[in-house]
């Protein structure tokens, strides 16, 4: 049944959202999927990296993605979709294939990466298309579920010197992430910290470099999901 938000968001998307067809699928994992999105409505637009990207979905609503980059000169920007669930929006990336027509909205604010100097990013599957576009992957710590399938993915995208760390049960992975966190900020003084992933790791590497006494000069965070929450961001 399609929702009042999603019937909502369908009317406005026919004045605000726009045109754009996938035009390249690329599998880089069981769980990874590459898509490259082109189309006349994605040229001359303004896009800071960090920015997200809005894929409408007929009777579900928006799902928000993080371009791993934009030419506004040709109108194509690249996303990654993280298979996780059996939510709407992996069933969408997981299904969707090159010629599909879709709507988009933005590209809008929300972590801005990239800067001088780059930021050091924190987060985890979802986290991928973030760190990509902040450019810089010796400044990335990712906690996952399958190091080796993350690993694959991350040297697609030519990410290869992102730190990983293995998720556990009962956050029993939290003070190895917290110690490569401060890790990342020791070897990269006066960067910027960008937090975003899971909200409960969020929370715990802010508790533990509270604990450290480690003080930051610069923090934004952005939860992307949380257990048993959707639409976080």
């Amino acid at each position: 049944m399609t929702s009042a938000k999603a019937a909502l968001q369908g009317v406005i998307g026919r004045l605000l959202f726009r045109d754009a067809t996938v035009t390249r699928v690329e599998d880089l994992g069981p769980h990874f999927r590459r898509l490259v999105l082109s189309g006349p409505a994605l040229r001359g637009v303004t896009w800071t990296p960090g920015d997200k990207l809005q894929i409408f979905l007929p009777g579900i609503g928006t799902r928000a993605y993080t371009p791993l980059r934009w030419d506004a000169g040709t109108g194509e920007t690249e996303l990654l979709a993280y298979l996780h669930g059996e939510g709407p929006g992996s069933q969408w990336a997981r299904t969707v294939k090159p010629g599909a027509a879709i709507q988009v909205f933005g590209p809008r604010g929300s972590l801005v990466v990239g800067g001088t100097p780059p930021a050091v990013v924190i987060g985890d599957e979802t986290s991928l298309a973030l760190a990509r576009a902040n450019g810089a992957p010796e400044r990335t710590v990712l906690e996952v579920t399958d190091t080796g399938e993350t690993r694959a993915a991350l040297d697609a995208l030519g990410l290869s010197g992102a730190t990983l760390v293995a998720r556990q049960s009962n956050e029993a992975h939290r003070e190895v992430l917290v110690e490569a966190v401060a890790n990342a900020l020791q070897a990269h003084p006066g960067a910027p910290l960008v937090l975003s992933g899971r909200a409960a790791a969020i929370q715990g590497v802010r508790q533990g470099l509270k604990a450290r006494g480690i003080g930051l000069a610069s923090v934004k965070a952005k939860a992307y999901w949380a257990p048993g929450k959707v639409g976080l961001d």
